[in-house]
């Protein structure tokens, strides 16, 4: 069995985490011999740290040939040309798919289209099932066109299409509505993380009962003896607290100058007073960091807010700025008897390994998550985060470790076997057959 999994940006090592988990959820359900190929944002670096998965460009259209340049002409001619040839590609791409479709595969040459593109075309007519990967991709502060594409050449293609677990929405922009409900109205399967998602889908007029919604798929890393045999943490001398940090543009009310400058003040003065107050030592960890290609480095975060700490406090204060995979991440994490935690996947993955998990929340999958946890009293917004109180709660949480782990673990562990449940889901989905429109994904994919 061939199945592909697309969308993917495994230079952040969430990312990475949810492709893993995916994989190794379907390779229970499906068998070890399935055959996996990821289509990823950056394949040739992502190769390097997962040497053992088959990475491949994302397919568009509108990649450029090597051998195709322009010349040397106006700046409004040359701009009316790159239009033509761009209209050319997506109709040369849409006969592609259509050769593909119905020839067994077979692509053929293109003047227009790079070799990958074409490569991949072929390898997506053979694939028994298109997964597209887990995460938060599907929201109106990013652009969405690239997505619309990827999941337009799937259905185009008359390909299984399963989206696995998201957290996406709301759409508010008519003409995501229209290309998003097309989209979903297709998919065998929509795997969401939290009812939100749901609602954001049905808010849009998406009826049919194909959306399911289960627990992230890294909670398939849950260490079950772990989480099962605690009983109470025992610490050392030092309290040792990992802390997770990270750029971010979009709070409510704020500008992002404004609002990072109140997000490095609490996390600073939270740091302050655990070393002070708790005798604290502090280590920033985070799941995007450690590879210079990425464009996120949660590492120099953590440093500017290191360095603003003042000198007796900076002695208890390190950054450390490697590259972990999912699972020396897992492995790492079980150092400390805490982490305060931005990304959600660090966030996950700590509690997967039975670290209790102060969170901040930076969009609603958070929230969410932690009211699944029943646990949703320790969730800071970070558009309205705040040093005082931020500050308090904090010190709150340490005094609570026991508790909220006793509390967690449990539901950790429902939040794993709803991970695996995902295999069987998609399973069942191979054997009905919603009505496709794959005429219709054709044109859009024009």
């Amino acid at each position: 069995m061939l199945i592909l999994i697309e969308n993917t940006v495994c230079l952040n090592a969430g990312d990475a985490a949810i492709m893993l988990a995916i994989i190794r959820i379907l390779r229970r359900t499906f068998g070890e011999q399935t055959e996996f190929v990821v289509f990823d944002s950056n394949p040739e670096v992502a190769a390097r740290y997962y040497p053992d998965i088959k990475f491949r460009p994302l397919t568009t259209p509108l990649a450029a040939p090597p051998s195709i340049s322009l010349p040397l002409i106006g700046k409004r001619l040359a701009t009316r040309l790159r239009r033509k040839i761009g209209v050319l590609k997506k109709r040369e791409f849409r006969r592609l798919l259509t050769s593909a479709k119905n020839n067994n595969g077979s692509v053929g040459w293109s003047p227009l289209l790079t070799k990958q593109t074409r490569e991949n075309i072929a390898l997506y007519a053979k694939a028994d099932l298109v997964v597209s990967t887990g995460g938060t991709y599907l929201v109106e502060h990013y652009d969405l066109s690239t997505r619309f594409e990827e999941f337009e050449k799937d259905l185009a293609l008359n390909k299984p299409l399963v989206l696995f677990t998201q957290s996406l929405g709301p759409f508010n922009k008519p003409e995501n509505q229209q290309r998003v409900k097309s989209i979903i109205d297709q998919v065998r399967v929509a795997l969401l993380r939290d009812e939100k998602s749901e609602n954001n889908l049905r808010a849009i007029g998406v009826e049919h009962d194909r959306l399911k919604v289960i627990s992230d798929s890294v909670f398939a890393f849950a260490d079950m003896e772990r989480l099962s045999k605690r009983q109470g943490s025992e610490r050392s001398e030092k309290l040792k607290v990992a802390v997770s940090v990270r750029d971010w543009a979009h709070f409510e009310g704020l500008s992002p100058q404004e609002g990072m400058g109140r997000y490095k003040s609490a996390v600073t003065q939270a740091i302050s007073e655990l070393v002070k107050t708790r005798n604290a030592e502090v280590t920033f960890l985070s799941t995007c960091q450690g590879i210079p290609e990425y464009h996120y480095d949660d590492s120099i975060v953590a440093q500017a807010i290191a360095d603003g700490l003042d000198a007796e406090t900076r002695k208890s204060v390190s950054v450390d700025s490697g590259f972990y995979g999912p699972d020396a991440l897992l492995k790492k994490v079980t150092d400390f008897d805490f982490v305060i935690s931005t990304r959600m996947h660090m966030a996950i993955l700590s509690l997967c390994a039975g670290v209790p998990v102060l969170p901040i929340s930076y969009e609603f999958k958070t929230t969410e998550l932690y009211q699944g946890l029943s646990q949703s009293q320790w969730v800071t917004d970070i558009s309205h985060i705040e040093p005082v109180s931020f500050t308090q709660r904090v010190l709150d949480f340490t005094g609570h470790l026991d508790e909220f782990y006793q509390a967690a673990a449990p539901r950790i562990r429902e939040q794993s076997a709803s991970a695996w449940s995902a295999g069987p889901l998609i399973q069942a989905s191979l054997s009905s057959q919603p009505a496709h429109l794959g005429a219709k994904a054709m044109k859009q994919a024009s």
